[in-house]
């Protein structure tokens, strides 16, 4: 080692030290992290939020407050909704605007429902629209089959 680079060295070792030893080390530590963050363009993000599925339970046609407007926003970003009115109706706007109505039928096991050709199975703020009728209400369930609950 240089002998000329030895004062400089001990200098950074007791000026850590200090910072070390009043708390500083912290902010040391973030103001570095700042400037890596500047000098390379990466920035840090927050983790992202997990979608969380209401559970179908059994007879969710007496123990789901399931009538209102429910939304599902597709791969696009475009909007559809689907309402669930009183006397088993349904009314279905598509992203154009396009709106078709009808009524709709209970399967006998009260959780799922039948619009037109289609089937979904109801949770509390959520439907999922099923792959058949067969599918199983446990899940998993996914974003692009979940229609979620926007008024009450």
């Amino acid at each position: 080692m240089n002998p000329a680079y030895v004062p400089r060295l001990a200098l950074v070792a007791a000026g850590s030290l200090a910072l070390a030893a009043c708390g500083g080390a912290d902010t040391a530590e973030r103001d570095a992290a700042a400037t890596t963050a500047a000098t390379t363009g990466t920035t840090a993000t927050a983790p992202a939020a997990t979608a969380t599925f209401p559970a179908v339970p059994a007879n969710a046609r007496t123990t789901v407050q399931y009538e209102g407007t429910y939304s599902q926003t597709g791969a696009d970003g475009r909007a559809s909704t689907l309402v669930l009115g009183p006397n088993d109706t349904w009314t279905m706007t598509a992203p154009d605007g396009t709106k078709t109505s009808g009524t709709y039928n209970w399967y006998s096991d009260n959780s799922r429902i039948l619009i037109g050709e289609d089937v979904y199975a109801i949770a509390d703020g959520a439907i999922y629209k099923l792959a058949s009728k067969d599918a199983a209400v446990t899940g998993p369930f996914t974003e692009a089959m979940t229609w979620r609950r926007a008024t009450m």
